[in-house]
């Protein structure tokens, strides 16, 4: 990267989606409570200076996602948390987001990369975009090295935050995604797979770089589902293959 310039990402943001963005976060916050009527789509098209169709796509994305609902006479009301319908994420996924202060977490390092292609795919940014990567070593029970987890932020969210530093976060990425930027986390997307380690990765997990090992790709979006950040995760367990079984009747 030495020479190479800093391009900053600038995502092409729908105005339905910073609508949903900014009522979410008004949710989050406490300003809208449980119960409370929204403003009128007429409000709401003055405040974002947006049409209405875009509004009543983006109450109607926030009605889907579990967000609120519409009261006939009244208008729409703000729903209790945690009515989307998706399951809550398990241990596995959430181990991977929390903070490194933990006694089997370790930082390895923190710095400026090009988005790997997988890793581009996964957050809609185009391969090699600029993204800080934060690497950390989680150990198993046994002190024995388990997993090298990456966190790929955009560079043009993390640099000037914790986010970039060369230091333990103290929060777990998602609240520390919030708190620096105002950006609030809605859903997780898990992706299972396998690959060969680099030669780095089997040095530091100890392992044979002919062996596949277990991969997990997360990709953590927002409530209008743009992705925020993912983390890429190789396991020190090797398989031979991913395999499940179906029930066709």
């Amino acid at each position: 990267m030495s020479g190479s310039a800093l391009v900053p990402i600038t995502p092409n943001t729908p105005k339905y989606a910073e609508i949903v963005n900014a009522l979410q976060r008004r949710i989050e916050q406490g300003t809208y409570r449980v119960g409370d009527l929204l403003p009128s789509e007429s409000q709401l098209v003055r405040e974002f200076g947006a049409s209405r169709s875009t509004v009543v796509r983006a109450l109607e994305f926030l009605r889907q996602h579990g967000w609120l609902e519409g009261v006939q006479g009244k208008g729409r009301i703000v729903l209790p948390r945690g009515h989307t319908g998706a399951p809550i994420a398990p241990e596995r996924v959430r181990r991977l987001l929390r903070p490194d202060t933990f006694a089997d977490v370790e930082l390895l390092g923190v710095g400026l990369v090009r988005a790997p292609a997988h890793v581009a795919i996964a957050m809609s940014v185009p391969s090699g975009s600029p993204l800080i990567a934060r690497h950390r070593l989680l150990t198993a029970a046994d002190a024995r090295p388990a997993a090298v987890s990456v966190a790929y932020l955009p560079a043009n969210l993390a640099q000037g935050t914790e986010l970039a530093a060369k230091a333990l976060l103290v929060e777990g990425l998602v609240d520390s995604v919030r708190r620096s930027r105002g950006l609030v986390a809605r859903h997780v997307v898990e992706r299972l797979g396998a690959r060969r380690p680099s030669t780095q990765e089997a040095a530091v997990l100890q392992t044979d770089r002919q062996r596949c090992a277990a991969t997990v790709l997360l990709t953590v979006l927002d409530a209008a589902d743009r992705p925020l950040f993912a983390v890429d995760t190789i396991v020190a367990r090797t398989v031979g293959e991913l395999t499940a079984t179906f029930a066709l009747a």
